[in-house]
C-alpha cells in the first residue's frame, strides 16, 4: 500500500461520475465521459482522477445508500453498440429518440428516467446478445464472469428479479413470505411455471453486471495509458432494502440506523442540529463479520481492486464506534427533530441514540473503540493489497485513532480550514501530516466560492464574528497581501487558495472540480434527502471548460502549479512513504 497513489507528491481532480456531461450521453455521466475525464486530467497535469462510489441505488440515488456492496450502476453506463454486445441502433432509437436524449441533457440528472432506461435497453441488449453465433467468444467470457463471482451476483440478481416482480418496490420486508429471504426464494423460482421465463431475465440482470465490469476494465485500462490513477470510494454502510442484508441479514442491525451525532454549522441542513444526521442504514453486526473472517467485508474491498489505484474509506470512525439512532432516517428523523430527549423515549421505550462500542469518554469503550477499529481496518488494509486507501477521517482525533493511522500507516484526508489553532488560524501547510489527500471540499462539503461568499457575508455583518476571524485566517493561508477583504473569489484569490493547497507537504492534494473552476456548485448538502439531491451537473464538457474565455485560464495556470509545486511526473522526485 502507499505505493500507488501516495507514493510522491501528486495533485488530483474529484468529480462525481453522474455530474459530468460529454456529447451523446443520456443525461448523465457515463464510462465514456469518465474516460474523456481521465484525457483532460492527464493534459492539465493532475496523476488521480477521484470519483464517487458506482454502484447501483435505486430509489434514493444517494451513491452512499446503494442496494448492493458490489453490484455496478447500469445509470452510469456507456450506452452505444460498441460497448454493449447485443445493442443495435434500432434498439436505441426505439427506446431514446434524439429529440427525447436532447430534453434528457438539459438541467440535472432526472435519475427516476435515467436508471430504468438504460436498464430496459440493456435487457433488450441481452436478448441481442444471446443470439450471436454459439462459438463468439464474448459468451464464453460471460460465462467465466457468472461463474467467477457467484458469491454475490446470485443473490443479487434474484434480488432484482424480485424487485421487478413488485414494480421497483425494494422494502423487502413488505414482500411475501417467500420473498424474504434467500434461499426460500431461491425455491420459489425453482417451482414457478413461468420459470424459464424468470431465470432468462435474471440471466439479463447478470449480463448487466457483466457489461457494466466490462467497461469500468476498460476505464481502469484507458486510465494506466494515459497515466492518471483512478481513485473510488467504498461507502461505509449499505441499503437497509438492499441485497446483502435481504441475502445475510445475520450480518446487520436493522433495529438501530447509522449516522452521525448533533451538527450544527451551515454546512448542513437543520434536521442534523437536535440529533445529528440519520443516513437510514442498518448497523453492523461485527461479531458476526468476525464468525466468517470478515468474508463480506473483504470481498467488497478485493472487488474494488478491479477497478481502482485507490479508494477513500468513507467515514472512518465508524469501524471503530458507530453512532446509531433508534428509529430511521429520513422523514422518520424529520420528525424526531423537533423534540427533546424525554419525549424521543416515550416513543421508542427509552432508547436514545449511542455510540457502540461506547463514546471516546468513557476509558473502557475507548479501549474497546481502538480495538475493534484496528482489527477491521486492518482486515481492509489486507484485503487491499496494492490498492492505496485514504481514510476519511477529519477534525479533532482521540489519541487512538491517530496513533491507529500512524501504526497502521493508513493516510487521512485532510481539510486546511478544519486544520485550526485555538485563535482559529489555520496550521501552515508544511504541519500538515504528510501521508494524507488535502483538499478543501469534497461532494459533501461548499466549494470555495460558496464557502467564501458565506464568511464574506457574515465578517461584513460582524467584523468581530467567528466568521470573519474563519475568513482572515482563510486569507492568511492563502498569503494574501490585499488587505481588505475581497468582495467575492476572483481569479487571482482562487488561485492563491489552489497555490498553497499544493504547497502543503501531503502527498496527495485534490482539487474538487468546481473549486479547479471557481464555481458554486455543489453535490451534497448532509442531512437531506428526496427526489433532487445528487444530481446536480457542470454545465458544459470538461474540454468546453478548457477553450472558455474565463474558465480555460483558470484551468491553464492550475495546470502551472502543479508542475512548479512538483506535484507533476516531470518534475517529481521519488521518495517512500512514511
Amino acid at each position: 500500500m502507499n505505493r500507488t497513489l501516495l507514493d510522491r507528491r501528486r495533485a488530483g481532480l474529484l468529480i462525481p461520475v453522474y455530474a459530468l456531461r460529454r456529447d451523446g450521453d443520456f443525461g448523465i455521466g457515463d464510462t465514456l465521459a469518465v474516460k474523456e475525464a481521465i484525457d483532460f486530467a492527464a493534459s492539465v497535469g493532475f496523476e488521480v482522477l477521484q470519483i464517487l462510489p458506482i454502484h447501483e441505488t435505486y430509489g434514493d440515488h444517494s451513491p452512499y445508500n446503494p442496494i448492493s456492496s458490489r453490484a455496478l450502476s447500469p445509470a452510469l453506463l456507456t450506452m452505444t453498440p460498441e460497448e454493449v454486445p447485443g445493442l443495435t441502433r434500432e434498439m436505441l432509437e426505439a427506446a431514446a429518440p434524439a429529440d427525447w436524449l436532447a430534453d434528457l441533457r438539459t438541467g440535472s440528472v432526472s435519475h427516476d428516467v435515467v436508471h430504468p432506461l438504460k436498464t430496459h435497453l440493456l435487457l433488450n441488449a441481452y436478448h441481442g446478445f444471446r443470439k450471436l453465433p454459439a462459438d463468439d467468444p464474448l459468451h464464453r467470457e460471460f460465462e467465466d464472469f457468472r461463474k467467477a463471482r457467484t458469491d454475490w451476483l446470485d443473490a443479487y440478481t434474484l434480488f432484482r428479479l424480485l424487485i421487478r416482480e413488485y414494480e421497483g418496490n425494494t422494502r423487502w420486508p413488505e414482500w411475501r413470505p417467500e420473498h424474504r429471504a434467500l434461499h426460500s426464494a431461491e425455491d420459489w423460482l425453482a417451482r414457478h411455471p413461468a420459470r424459464d421465463a424468470l431465470c432468462s431475465l435474471r440471466e439479463g440482470f447478470a449480463y448487466i453486471q457483466w457489461i457494466a465490469w466490462r467497461q469500468w476494465k476498460d476505464v481502469h485500462a484507458h486510465a494506466g495509458k494515459a497515466g492518471v490513477r483512478l481513485m473510488g470510494e467504498i461507502s461505509f454502510g449499505v441499503s437497509l432494502h438492499g441485497v446483502d442484508v435481504w441475502a445475510d441479514p445475520s450480518l446487520f442491525d436493522r433495529e438501530w440506523s447509522l449516522g452521525t451525532r448533533p451538527l450544527a454549522h451551515f454546512d448542513t441542513n437543520k434536521d442534523s442540529e437536535r440529533w445529528g444526521q440519520n443516513w437510514g442504514l442498518p448497523a453492523f453486526r461485527w461479531e458476526n463479520h468476525r464468525a466468517t473472517s470478515f468474508r463480506w467485508l473483504r470481498g467488497r474491498i478485493e472487488w474494488a481492486k478491479e477497478f481502482f489505484h485507490g479508494s477513500r474509506l468513507d467515514h472512518l470512525r465508524g469501524y471503530f464506534r458507530a453512532y446509531m439512532f433508534p428509529w430511521t432516517g429520513g422523514a422518520r428523523h424529520v420528525e424526531f427533530s423537533n423534540l427533546g430527549e424525554e419525549e424521543a423515549a416515550m416513543l421508542t421505550g427509552g432508547l436514545l441514540p449511542r455510540f457502540v462500542p461506547g463514546a471516546d469518554e468513557d476509558p473502557v469503550a475507548s479501549r474497546l473503540n481502538d480495538l475493534q477499529g484496528r482489527e477491521i481496518i486492518s482486515q481492509i488494509i489486507d484485503a487491499a493489497g496494492e490498492m492505496d486507501l485514504v481514510a476519511e477521517i477529519m477534525g479533532d482525533l482521540p489519541e487512538y485513532m491517530a496513533r491507529t493511522l500512524d501504526d497502521l500507516q493508513l493516510a487521512n484526508l485532510v481539510f486546511p480550514q478544519l486544520q485550526r489553532h485555538a485563535n482559529r488560524s489555520i496550521h501552515a501547510p508544511e504541519s500538515f501530516r504528510e501521508l494524507s489527500l488535502v483538499s478543501y471540499a469534497n461532494h459533501d462539503n461548499a466549494p470555495l466560492a460558496m464557502l467564501y461568499l458565506h464568511l464574506h457575508r457574515q465578517a461584513v455583518d460582524d467584523p468581530q464574528s467567528a466568521a470573519a476571524a474563519d475568513l482572515r485566517a482563510l486569507l492568511a493561508f492563502a498569503g494574501w497581501k490585499g488587505g481588505e477583504f475581497p468582495a467575492r473569489l476572483e481569479a487571482d484569490l482562487l488561485l492563491a487558495l489552489q497555490a498553497a493547497l499544493f504547497s502543503t507537504r501531503c502527498r496527495l492534494a485534490v482539487l474538487m472540480c468546481s473549486d479547479l473552476l471557481g464555481i458554486p456548485l455543489r453535490f451534497n448538502l448532509p442531512g437531506s434527502y428526496g427526489k433532487g439531491t445528487w444530481s446536480d451537473r457542470l454545465d458544459m464538457r470538461l474540454a468546453d471548460y478548457a477553450a472558455h474565455a474565463v474558465y480555460g485560464p483558470r484551468i491553464e495556470a492550475v495546470s502551472g502549479l502543479i508542475r512548479r509545486s512538483g506535484r507533476s511526473s516531470r518534475d517529481a522526485v521519488q521518495t517512500a512513504p512514511r
